[in-house]
């Protein structure tokens, strides 16, 4: 008969499994997680293992490199059952495992797995199982573990360390002077190991030392965590005589905990919508903050010049920016290699003659390392994360899978958001439209009708002269209302598409000029001073007629709204020759914060400007706004109550 420990954290598949070894004839001991399961293996010493490999605590792979790392129990035959891990997965086989059972399986499938394995126990423990007496078969067998295996006498001299051990420390674990060693040990949050502090001297003052977390870094810089177990050796009286200890590598699950703990975090940010308006930043915070990356920018395609534009930064506490561009074209840089390829692009080292990153960036940081991944928005990129590091950052698949998936959370949420934005404008502008056509038309009709009746109420012996100042009215109103939805209908075919614009070369500067000539009369009779700032000539695509019309009601407005014996600036400038901006600012009236998003809705007109006889229609900013937009350009307005309104408009260049 012989004794069985089966490491399941499924109770019901852990059920299944110890009935099935039990009809087989052998004992069975139960263990509901890795650790349970490590502890059982030391105490009964079992002629086989059964262990899940998803299992907490300590998984099932992280489970033999222990016991194969402790040279009590390190023979000791194992058998894997995953539903985690396909059967031929190189983890699986590092594991030396007899056989590996995948998930699901059927009784009569176990059984027949088991007793094969069960079988041979007998003949395996039957067998003299006593070592040749050459020290070199012990170091042999020791070389042959991937766990680090030392052990000291009671003066702290080393006497065996294998292979693996050596390859972490120069000359051992015990008391190595911090000059000597491979790696540079540090406790798992980054500060200094002193030597006292190792595994192997804890164990010689007699502490039994389980699990012990290590950060190291190896001559490239790259971290690395490590799991220690060290034990007192005693003689028959109890006397400590020496220790041992044993060392394995846990970083995949170390890193397999610290990619999950950045998807949650940044699916945190996501979940809270209250902050959507620096969600990028605390995006990128996020996954620095867990990925222990000091630098990432987010780029975001900006359809208007068909270049990468900065979205959101994150910068480490105490590091200092990198200096970048304002924008990437498509392949150049990291960036704009990235967007191009539109695969996630890994720089191990920064200074190598094949990195992308530009060499000015280079030159003004200490990093090592850096990646850029694309971020989709259904089946375009929209933009493009890029991260940079101090540790050499090798191309992993794990972090691959992570990264894509966040760009993929990141560019879901970035077209979500947009489209959620576009329907709550949608849905409020169509009501207060609505609201404001209403106003906007029965006004002119009511003094039609109203004085179209007091005529009509007029004696018939009424000369012209007496009525005809009720005819002014009437005409007067009579052509507001001609004007509005003259001017109405032309707002609906440019934002219909009907209205077809003439693109040819266009020299705003010349345009600008114009409109200011054409307005000096009007600022001149309210003692306004109109300064600008113009370029000899600046060329852009685009529809002469439609552009001026923006410029007028740009111009008309800054004047308009603007108090006597101030000044209205106009200024036009090539950025990066990019883009050309042209910037309207007025020291006048402004406009409510709560208002300002509405300005560029048909009709409506800012409440100071309602109330204080300040005549127009509120649909000049409307036509400005999808004029610049139907030129592929944008427009933007900040305004402060009393102090003032200032417009920019962004065109493109080419």
């Amino acid at each position: 008969m012989a004794s069985v420990v089966v490491a399941e954290d499924n109770l019901d598949h852990q059920r299944v499994i110890a009935e099935v070894v039990r009809r087989l004839g052998h004992e069975v001991v139960l263990a509901n997680d890795g650790r349970e399961g490590l502890e059982a293996v030391l105490d009964v010493r079992p002629d086989l293992l059964i262990a899940d490999v998803d299992m907490p605590h300590l998984d099932g792979l992280e489970l033999c490199r222990a016991v194969r790392a402790d040279p009590r129990v390190a023979t000791t035959p194992v058998v894997l059952i995953t539903a985690y891990l396909l059967p031929g997965d190189p983890r699986l086989a590092a594991t030396d495992a007899l056989a590996v059972i995948g998930k699901p399986f059927g009784v009569p499938e176990l059984t027949e797995a088991l007793r094969t394995h069960l079988d041979e126990i007998p003949a395996r423990v039957a067998e003299p199982a006593q070592a040749p007496g050459d020290p070199a078969f012990l170091e042999a067998l020791l070389d042959c573990l991937d766990a680090g295996v030392a052990a000291c006498d009671r003066d702290g001299r080393l006497v065996l360390i294998n292979r693996a051990m050596r390859e972490f420390t120069a000359d051992g674990v015990a008391d190595v002077p911090p000059g000597d060693r491979a790696f540079a040990v540090l406790r798992e949050d980054g500060s200094a190991l002193h030597a006292h502090e190792m595994a192997l001297s804890r164990a010689l003052a007699g502490e039994e030392v389980r699990h012990q977390e290590l950060l190291a870094h190896d001559d490239l810089d790259r971290p690395r965590w490590y799991a220690v177990n060290a034990t007192p050796v005693r003689d028959h009286d109890g006397k400590i005589t020496g220790a041992v200890a044993a060392l394995h590598d846990v970083t995949i699950a170390h890193r397999t905990q610290q990619y999950q703990d950045c998807e949650n975090q940044v699916l945190k940010v996501l979940a809270d919508l209250s902050h959507a308006g620096d969600a990028a930043d605390r995006i990128l915070a996020a996954i620095g903050d867990t990925l222990i990356w000091p630098y990432l920018r987010l780029w975001l395609v900006d359809e208007m010049t068909d270049l990468l534009r900065p979205a959101g930064i994150y910068t480490a506490p105490g590091e200092r920016p990198l200096p970048v561009p304002v924008s990437f074209a498509r392949g150049v840089g990291l960036a704009g290699r990235c967007w191009e390829r539109d695969e996630l692009i890994w720089v191990p080292d920064l200074h190598a003659a094949d990195s992308p990153v530009l060499p000015s960036m280079v030159a003004e940081s200490d990093y090592r390392a850096a990646g850029a991944v694309p971020v989709h928005g259904g089946d375009r990129v929209i933009g493009v994360m890029t991260f940079f590091s101090y540790a050499r950052q090798e191309p992993d698949p794990a972090l691959a899978v992570l990264l894509t998936g966040l760009a993929a959370l990141i560019g879901t949420f970035l077209e979500q958001r947009r489209a959620e934005v576009l329907a709550l404008h949608l849905a409020a502008a169509t009501d207060e439209y609505i609201s404001l056509v209403g106003h906007e038309l029965r006004t002119p009709l009511t003094s039609i009708g109203a004085y179209v009746d007091l005529i009509a109420e007029s004696p018939d012996d009424a000369s012209l002269g007496e009525v005809r100042e009720l005819l002014s009215v009437v005409q007067r109103n009579n052509a507001r209302l001609r004007d509005l939805v003259e001017k109405l209908l032309d707002l609906a075919a440019l934002e219909s598409g009907h209205a077809q614009l003439i693109i040819r070369p266009v020299d705003l500067a010349e345009v600008v000029e114009e409109a200011l000539v054409a307005l000096a009369p009007s600022a001149e009779s309210r003692r306004i001073t109109v300064q600008s700032t113009l370029p000899g000539s600046l060329v852009v695509p685009g529809d002469a007629e439609r552009l001026r019309q923006v410029v007028d009601a740009l111009l008309g407005n800054a004047v308009k709204f603007s108090r006597p014996d101030s000044t209205v600036t106009v200024s036009l400038a090539d950025e990066h020759g990019e883009v050309a901006v042209l910037t309207v600012a007025d020291s006048g009236m402004g406009v409510a914060p709560t208002e300002q998003a509405r300005l560029f809705r048909r009709l409506y007109r800012g409440g100071n400007a309602r109330h204080t006889g300040i005549p127009g229609a509120g649909l000049g900013l409307a036509l400005s706004r999808v004029v610049v937009e139907r030129h592929r350009g944008t427009i933007t307005l900040a305004s402060q109550e009393q102090a003032g309104t200032k417009v920019v408009v962004r065109l493109p260049a080419s």
